[in-house]
């Protein structure tokens, strides 16, 4: 019954801050366009970074395949970017997981680093097929840094009751398997 849970939470999450990225553009796009740029949403980039903290690897790739998809077919009209996007951040958030505990801090740091390699590498394959006018300089002036304003903001308000929820599973999980350990002395 508890392993249900391990599937549906993730997608859930994932899912749930996808139409919220879109929901905040369409409501407020006039409040996030500021004065040094357009704050842009990525609140499925945070949830599949603090995600990639907990869940397998294998399932870790899968959903950031699957929700890469449906970004791009949902956002960016390009198929692929996101798709390849966040399944190396979710790679690259596995491999420093082995490295760094999966405190707070963290969390939030590593947000930073990720969503400024997605957002590069986002504007790279734009400006390398040409769909894009902006200089790196206007990139870096106008989305990057209101892009990682916002969204360093909104780790720092996502990342204590996403890893609640996903920590109260795996103790659970772990509980139920201690139990079902038999013990010989």
């Amino acid at each position: 019954m508890e392993q249900w849970k391990k599937v549906i939470i993730p997608i859930v999450l994932l899912f749930f801050s996808l139409l919220l990225d879109g929901l905040i553009v369409s409501l407020f796009y006039e409040q996030l366009s500021v004065s040094f740029g357009f704050m842009s949403p990525r609140l499925l980039v945070l949830v599949v970074i603090i995600l990639a903290f907990y869940l397998e690897p294998r399932h870790m790739y899968t959903l950031t395949l699957v929700f890469g998809f449906i970004y791009d077919s949902y956002f960016s009209g390009i198929l692929g970017i996101y798709m390849a996007g966040l399944t190396l951040v979710a790679y690259f958030v596995i491999q420093l997981r082995r490295i760094f505990d999966a405190n707070v801090l963290i969390m939030i740091l590593m947000s930073v680093i990720m969503l400024t390699f997605l957002e590069f590498f986002v504007f790279g394959v734009h400006k390398g097929i040409d769909l894009t006018a902006l200089t790196t300089q206007e990139f870096l002036a106008t989305r990057l840094s209101a892009s990682l304003l916002f969204n360093t903001i909104s780790a720092i308000v996502l990342v204590f009751p996403i890893k609640q929820a996903i920590q109260l599973i795996q103790s659970k999980n772990k509980e139920k398997s201690d139990k079902s350990r038999i013990t010989y002395r």
